[in-house]
């Protein structure tokens, strides 16, 4: 008769910890990347339903409006980006979306920008406020 037990011994465990614990440790980084450019469609989103709501308000008032006049919210909808309208002229406006939380943590696109201006809209994007990435990046940065 066989008396000899089967089971992994510590030593087989902790072995087996310690890979599953290095292929998590490389795993982990690559994984933040996408997770980063997808939520920010968040603020992307949300720049893009503020500029309707911005075209809304001109065609009733011939000028853009502050944020503060339209009342509208200085989160977004799954609140990664803070909202801020930083400028607004009855020939076009300026806001910006800026990572919060885990989301400022996107180093390239923290910042996401959009300017109308005389009905021509751009976009740019940055680590910071200058939103100084070039053109590539910030076709990158907004999905274009």
């Amino acid at each position: 008769m066989n008396t000899r037990q089967r089971g992994f011994t510590l030593i087989e465990l902790m072995v087996a910890t310690a890979i599953t614990g290095i292929l998590a440790a490389t795993a982990y980084p690559s994984f933040q990347g996408p997770l980063l450019k997808a939520r920010r469609i968040d603020g992307i989103t949300t720049l893009l339903q503020l500029q309707m709501s911005q075209e809304r308000w001109f065609s009733n008032h011939r000028s853009y409006a502050t944020q503060a006049e339209m009342g509208s919210s200085v989160a977004s909808s799954q609140r990664y980006y803070e909202i801020q309208v930083t400028e607004a002229t009855p020939t076009g406006f300026s806001a910006v979306a800026r990572g919060t939380g885990t989301q400022a943590g996107d180093n390239a696109c923290r910042v996401l920008r959009l300017t109308v201006e005389g009905g021509h809209t751009s976009y740019a994007s940055g680590a910071d406020e200058r939103t100084a990435n070039d053109s590539a990046a910030t076709k990158r940065c907004w999905n274009l």
